[in-house]
């Protein structure tokens, strides 16, 4: 797997269940990818913080 088809896996696991192939595929890559490790986290950190947002308002 490329790191551009982790970043889209990520971004969509946001939105809907991953498939078994894309989790399995996704945690193999991010065992290796340093890069895609810290996209993973700044795409739950942004989520997180969007959610707090929209809740105190």
């Amino acid at each position: 797997m490329r790191c551009i088809q982790a970043t889209r896996i990520i971004s969509d696991s946001h939105e809907r269940s991953l498939e078994l192939q894309e989790n399995m595929g996704l945690k193999m890559h991010l065992l290796t990818c340093p890069h895609c490790r810290r996209f993973q986290r700044n795409c739950k950190t942004l989520s997180m913080m969007m959610k707090k947002f929209k809740d105190s308002h």
